[in-house]
């Protein structure tokens, strides 16, 4: 049977789902059993709800992208398979500094991540690649996440927002792509035209979804994928610039969401400077307008629009937090963070405004086009209709007709429509019909 291509794309999907359960039956139940007795993790120290977790389903064929299993499930329950479309096992990037030193280690053993939690000084793990949330469990049991905030991590309907969990700030948002040139915009036309490929693939700058869980000793970040967003961060805590290592995991936290929302101001202004092509070619008249183009980056501004506004929403609710982990941050950085994010939500609402009034553009010349076409048949009809009327006349079949004997009579009947069209011609130019 030949699938359709939302059939294809959803087979896929399927497939993917699938096979991540398969590795969450077989890691489970030993997993974190083991996680367990060799780090003494009790049940007094397990997240809220970790009782209500579901077994996965028997049925494993069942699953798929819109499982009824998982509509109605209990607060802070996690799905039996990541929804995110992860490749290869994840992996742990620890960072543990003081004023003095920092060190980064890399591993995918999650045994290894309790020796890290009574290190002096500060601790940031990033676990790259969300591909099994008993994962996510384990890593959330060792450094006792609540349930509810695990599951937010895994959702990915989930806006940006930041989240108090007594002494934990939560951050959820989306680490966008930055690159953005006229390769991509092949590229994306390229994708849009190809039958294999779905919306995300064509709107591939959104990114991944980042969340960042901070408390007084240590930072985690949950990565969709091992795509490389905070190297800025990391090169910063190795050089020892600025005041990273000295004020804690509070301006860690903050270091992190900035670089979050530097992305998107990036990304806009790599944006505006594509719109401000088009405008260019269509000032100087050196090229047609590509309406393509403006149709693919009008869907790919909407798309961060949903990303900008939540994330703008976020950012502001910052100043209103009385939490530890911001007391030791000044006000300005706060207002700094706010105005970044603000501009960015600015230049993504001005290149839709830019982009609409391309669009505008675009049919205007479409329609102008279109007039000025009608305009010449009409010309070139008007002045055919007296012609026609003349050689209608004189193409009647009668013998008592005035003119038909004489000798000269034919020139005369074309001179007459001859000055009947200049005249005619005369006219429209005068009327500045054309």
């Amino acid at each position: 049977m030949v699938l359709s291509k939302k059939g294809r794309i959803m087979k896929r999907r399927s497939d993917r789902r699938r096979r991540a359960l398969q590795r969450s039956q077989k890691f489970a139940n030993a997993r974190l059993s083991a996680a367990k007795q060799k780090h003494g993790i009790g049940e007094d120290r397990l997240p809220l709800h970790s009782e209500d977790i579901a077994p996965p389903p028997e049925d494993i064929e069942a699953v798929s992208d819109h499982d009824p299993s998982e509509i109605g499930r209990a607060p802070g329950e996690l799905p039996a398979a990541s929804p995110f479309e992860s490749t290869g096992p994840t992996r742990f990037r620890v960072t543990y500094y003081t004023e003095n030193q920092c060190r980064v280690e890399e591993f995918s053993d999650v045994d290894r991540l309790p020796a890290y939690m009574d290190r002096p000084g500060v601790t940031w793990v990033q676990m790259l690649g969300l591909t099994d949330p008993e994962i996510l469990h384990i890593v959330g049991a060792i450094f006792n996440i609540p349930m509810l905030a695990q599951e937010d991590m895994l959702a990915v309907w989930s806006r940006t927002k930041i989240d108090e969990y007594d002494n934990m700030l939560l951050a959820i948002s989306r680490g966008v792509r930055l690159k953005f040139d006229n390769y991509q915009m092949t590229s994306i036309r390229q994708a849009a035209s190809s039958s294999e490929t779905d919306d995300s693939s064509i709107l591939g700058v959104r990114g991944q979804q980042i969340s960042i869980i901070a408390s007084p000793n240590f930072v985690i970040s949950f990565h969709e994928n091992d795509e490389p967003v905070f190297e800025a961060v990391e090169h910063r805590l190795k050089e020892n610039t600025g005041r990273i290592r000295k004020l804690g995991t509070g301006y860690l936290f903050y270091s992190l969401l900035d670089t979050l929302v530097d992305r998107m101001l990036f990304l806009t202004e790599e944006i505006e400077d594509s719109i401000g092509d088009l405008e260019d070619k269509v000032l100087i008249g050196s090229g047609s307008l590509d309406i393509d183009e403006v149709y693919h980056l009008k869907r790919i501004i909407v798309r961060l629009g949903r990303i900008a506004a939540p994330m703008r929403e976020a950012v502001r609710s910052i100043e209103r937090l009385d939490h530890e982990l911001l007391s030791q941050l000044h006000d300005m950085y706060l207002h700094d963070l706010v105005d970044h994010v603000i501009r960015a939500g600015d230049r993504v609402e001005h290149a839709r405004m830019i982009l609409q009034e391309l669009q505008d553009y675009h049919h205007m010349l479409q329609e102008r086009r279109t007039s000025d076409i009608i305009r010449v048949l009409t010309i070139i009809s008007s002045i055919f209709i007296p012609l026609t009327f003349v050689v209608g006349i004189y193409g009647m079949n009668f013998e008592n007709m005035p003119e038909l004997k004489t000798q000269y009579g034919y020139f005369v009947c074309l001179s007459i429509m001859g000055i009947f069209a200049f005249g005619m011609l005369l006219y429209f130019w005068r009327k500045r019909w054309f």
